[in-house]
């Protein structure tokens, strides 16, 4: 009967969704479930539960993870002949199809109540209370793929017991109904949202400041080799130099709070001097119109308490 669970999963066709509502990247869906609850992809911090939950709001577990990245959530309710132990099988298969590692499975019967945990992350769709009440039906499945940026699943499935229903689902969702959740954080660069400074840009902002801050030099994480993507931000560079002769530049690198602060001083000068010699052996600037300078961790633009504030301290500025 196992190999029939695969069949379970089917390309999302007919079902009546919550409009403008999408699958989760890559992943199908359960056979007749519907979308009746949506948040779009948006890059973001999750603390992905490795463990039972020890505290529920905020939620807090013995062992978790966090990550940042494009989160969306798909909240499906399933036809009402089905279970959620029959659900989360079928998400384990759906999980091989993917390649995902299973890093956390709620056990049958193992105590501890995650849906409670929901309540600030499903109050956008009214959803937090009919995901909450029933400790005996939930499950949980996490999955993380085998990329080098890896993706993570986050798959909670339980049965409707008690709890205000939104008018919008009155005699949609009943007593017993088979719900599930797919939270999905999938690899983002923030940064990039942030990156293009063209030539002239850069010109009026050393011009007005001194300086120009850079986000379009990538290095692999705690590597100094520019990246080929950094070309755009390189070539822009260039043309800055190029078209002003006198021009001399300090180019100074810097970092979030990650990692020892030692570590990060000599990444961050090594980084900087990566970006140096970039410009003189591949664009031909003179050696003696640039230097450069690490300041590691110590002069952020923003708290380092939120990835948002790390990726904006994570940088290359021009400095004259």
């Amino acid at each position: 009967m196992k190999y029939l669970f695969a069949l379970l999963f089917i390309p999302a066709l007919l079902a009546a969704d919550l409009e403008g509502s999408k699958d989760p990247p890559g992943m199908k869906r359960y056979e007749g479930s519907e979308i009746i609850g949506y948040r779009e992809p948006k890059f973001d911090e999750y603390v992905v539960p490795l463990s039972i939950p020890q505290e529920l709001n905020p939620p807090k577990y013995l062992k978790s993870l966090s990550v940042d990245g494009q989160i969306s959530r798909t909240t499906y309710i399933a036809p009402p002949s089905r279970t959620p132990t029959e659900m989360l099988r079928n998400y384990r298969l759906e999980f091989q199809r993917l390649g995902l590692d299973i890093i956390y499975e709620k056990k049958p019967g193992e105590r501890g109540w995650f849906g409670p945990t929901f309540d600030k992350i499903a109050e956008d769709d009214g959803l937090s209370q009919i995901l909450a009440y029933n400790e005996a039906e939930e499950r949980m499945l996490v999955g993380k793929s085998r990329t080098a940026k890896p993706s993570y699943y986050v798959v909670f499935v339980t049965a409707y017991k008690d709890g205000v229903i939104p008018h919008r689902l009155e005699g949609v969702v009943k007593k017993g109904s088979p719900l599930a959740l797919v939270i999905s954080i999938q690899p983002d660069v923030m940064e990039k949202k942030m990156t293009f400074v063209n030539a002239a840009e850069m010109k009026g902002a050393i011009a007005d400041s001194g300086k120009v801050v850079l986000y379009g030099v990538y290095f692999d994480t705690d590597k100094d080799v520019v990246k080929p993507e950094s070309k755009p931000t390189l070539d822009e560079i260039a043309t800055l130099l190029k078209s002003n002769p006198a021009l001399k530049i300090h180019v100074v690198g810097h970092t979030d709070n990650q990692g020892k602060s030692d570590y990060n001083l000599d990444l961050s000068r090594r980084r900087a001097a990566s970006v140096v010699k970039e410009l003189t052996s591949k664009y031909a600037i003179a050696a003696d119109r640039l230097d450069s300078f690490g300041c590691g961790l110590y002069s952020p633009l923003a708290s380092n308490a939120t990835e948002e504030g790390r990726a904006k301290n994570r940088r290359v500025e021009l400095v004259q």
